[in-house]
């Protein structure tokens, strides 16, 4: 009994981040990168950012549009998944597909989404 009521109050205070989710991956090329991202206080988004973006990324979550974001930090990652030109990767209801003309996220419930590469940035 008190092994149960142990693991049940641990499980209590873990905190919020145990359940948060985050998996990037990057173009071939790697002048992009993404991540998907959600946590408990955060519904999933996905956000891209290409080289030369001067303290700017895209964002999209599963509903609502695209949005350009300034952001102080960064996913670009060299240790990232490669997506290879012309798979996908799905995240809930995101879903995300490398191409060599750049990355074009789209969520799946409301059909918005943008192409990112390092030329050019376009919501949709």
């Amino acid at each position: 009994m008190r092994i149960a009521l142990l693991v049940a109050a641990v499980a209590l205070l873990a905190p919020a981040s145990a359940q948060a989710a985050f998996r990037d991956f990057r173009s071939p090329s790697g002048k992009v990168a993404c991540a998907f991202y959600s946590d408990a206080e955060t519904p999933p988004l996905v956000r891209c950012d290409w080289q030369g973006a001067d303290d700017e990324a895209m964002q999209l979550g599963e509903t609502g549009r695209a949005r350009v974001r300034h952001v102080t930090d960064s996913v670009m990652n060299p240790e990232a998944r490669v997506l290879r030109y012309g798979r996908s990767t799905t995240f809930r209801r995101l879903k995300c597909i490398s191409r060599r003309r750049g990355m074009t996220c789209r969520s799946l419930a409301s059909g918005h989404g943008f192409r990112v590469s390092v030329e050019k940035q376009e919501r949709f």
